[in-house]
């Protein structure tokens, strides 16, 4: 009789545990979880991802072009700058470096603003590459004004801005060139990459 008493409390303390722990272990915890994933504020519990703001730059059926040649050269070897200042520093103190006041610097400040990453520094001058969409946010960082928007289908073009009565040593002094939007290595590569990865993220 005394056993049967003590199994059936030990039956009762089972079962009351095992009620606890559903109502006030189990069942809140589930019902926490879908809590999160539930938006009482959207209408019939629909779920709202919020996606990361992304830059939108429009592609234009324009290319920046710096005119100015990075087959340049000077018959006077050019000052050389600390790479770490700006164009913009440099053009205000020390102008140019040579004997031409519209020769490009070389520091990349466009090449810093640039969200396509399409400007590339040769023979310390800005190359515009095939990345370029015109967005024209390098213009108005160039100190010297010599980038310019044209159509991407131009062909030929006086890669010079020296339109002045000054004389200049250089080699490349308003010579018209073909146009050439030099890509960097491997950039058809990192293009298609970045086209794909900005679908993904798009959809």
């Amino acid at each position: 009789m005394i056993l049967a008493i003590i199994l059936l409390i030990l039956i009762i303390l089972t079962v009351s545990i095992l009620l606890l722990f559903l109502f006030y272990i189990l069942f809140p915890s589930i019902h926490g979880q879908n809590k999160i994933s539930e938006d009482p504020v959207i209408a019939d519990s629909e779920i709202e991802y919020i996606k990361p703001i992304i830059e939108q730059t429009e592609v234009s059926d324009m290319k920046a072009l710096v005119l100015c040649s990075c087959n340049k050269s000077f018959e006077k070897e050019r000052d050389i700058f600390n790479e770490g200042y700006s164009c913009t520093l440099v053009k205000e103190y020390s102008g140019t470096g040579c004997d031409c006041k519209y020769a490009c610097i070389g520091l990349g400040d466009c090449t810093k603003i640039c969200p396509q990453q399409a400007i590339i520094i040769k023979n310390r001058t800005a190359v515009i590459t095939e990345l370029c969409i015109g967005c024209g946010k390098c213009i108005d960082v160039c100190p010297l004004h010599i980038i310019r928007l044209v159509p991407k289908d131009t062909k030929e073009y006086t890669l010079c801005a020296n339109k002045s009565d000054e004389k200049s040593s250089c080699s490349e002094e308003s010579k018209t060139q073909k146009v050439l939007w030099n890509a960097k290595k491997h950039f058809k590569i990192w293009e298609t990459c970045y086209k794909i990865f900005e679908r993904i993220i798009k959809s």
